[in-house]
């Protein structure tokens, strides 16, 4: 019997099952107590939160593990994916190596090293986007508080500060002036990337990525930029059409990714468009899967942590990633009873996960409605229905959303009936080495 070893609890529950359906012997190794929640044939441990390549290896031959997988997003545990990457690429292969083997004889399929670099150090993005000419915002690295304020000159207000190495929802800080940045500085880790705050709206897009090539669930749209950084609190929205100028962008910058830093599993890409919507800036590089998953999972059908787990068993990428009804995710205060959705649509709220209890997190619950155009007319009504004070935004915010999507999707609609089907799952191959532009 395989033995697999998974390291982090985060969407487990959809990650766990498949493997276990393969007559493998799962073990899960969290921050969090998982008694109860993943099925009773899964074998559940700590993942110690000082974890050291030695810790790691240790931990490996403890259980026997055959396959290893690396599982982020709970919090603590994003800014492991360097240490894993060490691990699984330890027999010094260069970063072209797509699946690592442990000196043990375990295979962990993980990011190269260069990948998981970009995923965890802002700094590190920042430059490695300037040596290749990816769209970012314009920024500055500052190594000490001595220089923060000439690159709020160079940059101007209002400004993001970003902390190299954080995880999800810290060490990002909005700064509209001089008074906050020097409230600010002596309380940052250096070094930090001080990078314009773009005006406009923010897009999410998740890949999996193997040998044979990359597949892409459809871009989301994650709403209009605000100081805040916090697009769980925002409408949002699968599939989300974007402008021809930003979509061969986006493809160019996937495939280069690719080519130059060697993703293998999934990642995903946070951008922005400006406000004339045709100028697309790269903001984060993630290497996981994250809560966008649950509008990919509804639009499409393919979940993508069943995916990845595919992916890990038999080196296969998903055959449908592209949407057939749109997913729009409404952000409600914890404890709201949302009324029936319209006949013909569906209202999912997606299983808490122990110590990160999306889609319940900081008094926010996200419940996800999936709809195609023909019930449309219908949602638009029960939207306008709500009890004021039932969603945390207004109506005209979340109407917005749902008449984005239905655009989107009916664009799609129409390009898939002219389009081969390994086209329409968004597959990009991978490309063959080059070196310099």
């Amino acid at each position: 019997m395989r033995r697999v070893l998974v390291l982090g609890e985060f969407r487990a529950d959809r990650l766990v099952p498949p493997l276990l359906r393969a007559g493998a012997h799962v073990t899960v190794l969290g921050f969090a107590d998982l008694t109860g929640f993943l099925d009773p044939r899964v074998t559940c441990a700590p993942l110690p939160k000082a974890l050291t390549e030695e810790d790691l290896r240790v931990l490996i031959d403890e259980h026997r593990a055959d396959l290893v997988v690396p599982g982020m997003s709970s919090p603590g545990q994003e800014q492991m994916l360097t240490l894993y990457a060490r691990v699984g690429h330890s027999d010094g292969r260069s970063v072209s190596r797509s699946v690592g083997r442990f000196d043990g004889g375990a295979r962990m399929p993980v990011h190269s090293a260069a990948f998981a670099t970009l995923a965890c150090d802002k700094v590190a993005l920042h430059r490695q986007a300037a040596r290749r000419g990816w769209p970012v915002p314009a920024g500055v690295v500052c190594e000490h508080p001595g220089q923060l304020g000439g690159a709020a000159r160079q940059v101007g207000f209002p400004l993001l500060v970003k902390e190299a190495r954080s995880e999800s929802f810290a060490g990002r800080h909005f700064v509209r002036g001089t008074s906050r940045l020097t409230a600010l500085s002596s309380s940052l880790t250096y070094p930090v990337l001080v990078q314009q705050a773009i005006q406009g709206e923010e897009f999410a897009v998740e890949l999996l990525t193997l040998p044979t090539g990359t597949a892409q669930w459809p871009v989301t749209a994650l709403g209009a930029l605000d100081g805040d950084c916090a697009p769980g609190r925002r409408a949002r929205v699968q599939p989300a059409l974007l402008p021809a100028p930003a979509r061969l962008a986006l493809s160019a910058l996937v495939r280069d990714i690719v080519e130059t830093s060697r993703p293998w599993g999934p990642w995903q890409l946070d951008f922005a468009l400006t406000r004339d919507g045709q100028r697309l800036h790269l903001f984060e590089i993630n290497g996981r899967f994250g809560g966008v998953s649950n509008m990919s999972w509804t639009s499409t059908g393919t979940d993508p942590h069943l995916a990845h787990a595919q992916a890990v068993l038999h080196d296969r990428l998903p055959e449908h990633t592209h949407a057939v009804r749109a997913a729009l995710e409404l952000p409600v205060p914890n404890g709201t009873t949302l009324p029936l959705p319209p006949v013909g649509t569906t209202l999912s709220a997606f299983t808490a996960n122990p110590g990160y209890p999306g889609p319940a997190t900081s008094g926010v619950h996200r419940a996800v409605l999936a709809a195609t155009p023909a019930h449309a007319p219908a949602v638009r009504d029960w939207l306008r229905q709500l009890p004021a004070g039932t969603l945390l935004l207004t109506v005209d915010s979340a109407l917005a959303r749902l008449e984005q999507g239905m655009a989107a999707l009916s664009a799609e609609a129409t390009r898939g009936a002219r389009t081969t089907p390994s086209a329409v799952a968004a597959r990009f191959p991978r490309p063959t080495p080059r070196t310099g532009r």
